[in-house]
């Protein structure tokens, strides 16, 4: 049986993932306590700090994932149908994610490169 990769919620670390939280709060009409929110990674654990702030019958209510998986894929366009609590927030794709990729060594080389043509032109005049 073949399985399907995640789909992430699409969130690009630039801002927007502070939209999203934003968007969920709007939708249930609570405000998350985001004292944990620098360890959120996943779709699963925004939906728990959702959880805590709902009264427990509403935390057991079946339509709560969907609900929420529209909600936190409101600003992104992700497809909430394929969002589940393993879904990472961020996109792979986005240009953060890549420029973290980058080993320190090529940052390293890119900055001394830098410095030696601010240098040169400098010097030229």
């Amino acid at each position: 049986m073949e399985t399907r990769p995640l789909q992430s919620v699409g969130l690009g670390g630039d801002g927007d993932e502070i939209e999203a939280i934003h968007g969920v709060e709007e939708t249930f009409g609570v405000k998350l306590d985001r004292s944990e929110a620098s360890s959120w990674r996943t779709a699963g654990d925004v939906f728990a700090a959702l959880q805590n702030t709902l009264p427990p019958a509403e935390q057991q209510n079946p339509a709560l994932w969907m609900r929420f998986a529209v909600a936190i894929c409101g600003i992104t366009g992700a497809d909430p149908r394929r969002i589940e609590p393993a879904s990472p927030l961020l996109s792979e794709d986005s240009a953060w994610q890549k420029l973290r990729s980058i080993p320190s060594a090529a940052w390293i080389a890119s900055l001394a490169a830098l410095m030696i043509l601010v240098a040169a032109a400098l010097i030229r005049g």
